[in-house]
């Protein structure tokens, strides 16, 4: 085994009793979960939410890429090109939060979340483009200069043209979605892929000090405020918006695992 994937519940080489009920038999027969991650870092948190959605167990360790740990021998054995999260399960690897996210959802439990209707399924991968194209990339300047930098240097200067740059750049998406909302409870009608992306983007608004930017739209406000408390879209008792990592999580390289109790 990786040694990077040396933790959580089925790094062992026996499941606990404790972690799998009586007898240790695997919840629904399936493996915990094991994502290796970076708190500051969305696609992170786009597969944590899609876990919770799913109910799939997944214990959580951080990958600590402002160490440069994403670039180390080990870890591009698991991802060649670096990408960011790593997920693995049983014997199986994969990187990245396309792959991730797609994995999760079809092992998952209960509903799909892609919806069968073809035009409701472009709707749903166009918000989705448009979240990692055009928010995607601000997202990460903000978070970079407000929150990564200062905890790398403690007498680092802000840039300040970039961050402006950044707050100007995420208008029109931020006033497209709020107008997509208007009408509808999530961003397609019923929830999907493309909620989960935005989620993991306005979330590290609200962190980096710019929940500014979605406040001031009542459309989104109102989304955000909804997804705050939406339970699983499988059915269980947890809510996905509870395990994301806050600005003190970020501060300390600290990454929650999602425990499902009600199976």
């Amino acid at each position: 085994m990786n040694e990077l994937f040396a933790f959580g519940r089925t790094s062992g080489s026996e499941a606990s009793d404790v972690s799998y009920g009586l007898g240790g038999d695997m919840k629904k027969t399936q493996y915990v979960l094991q994502l290796l991650g970076f708190p500051g870092h969305a696609d992170t948190l786009k597969c944590l939410i899609t876990a919770v959605e799913m109910g799939m167990e997944t214990d959580s360790a951080v990958l600590d890429v402002m160490e440069g740990q994403d670039e180390s021998s080990e870890y591009l054995e698991i991802s060649p090109y670096g990408m960011v999260p790593a997920l693995k399960e049983a014997d199986y690897y994969v990187a990245g939060e396309s792959g991730i996210m797609s994995y999760i959802e079809a092992r998952g439990l209960g509903k799909r979340l892609p919806p069968k209707n073809a035009a409701l399924l472009a709707e749903q991968n166009y918000w989705s483009d448009i979240a990692c194209s055009e928010v995607g990339p601000n997202i990460k300047t903000l978070v970079q200069e407000r929150i990564l930098a200062p905890m790398h240097d403690s007498v680092y200067m802000m840039n300040t043209d970039a961050i402006e740059t950044a707050r100007n750049a995420l208008i029109a998406p931020l006033d497209a979605l709020d107008k997509q909302l208007a009408k509808n409870t999530f961003i397609i009608g019923n929830y999907s892929f493309a909620d989960i992306h935005w989620t993991a983007y306005v979330h590290l608004l609200y962190e980096s000090g710019d929940g500014d930017l979605v406040d001031n739209r009542p459309n989104l406000k109102a989304w955000f405020d909804r997804i705050r408390t939406h339970k699983s879209f499988s059915g269980q008792n947890v809510v996905a918006y509870d395990i994301l990592p806050k600005l003190g999580d970020i501060k300390k390289k600290q990454l929650n695992s999602v425990v499902i109790d009600d199976f």
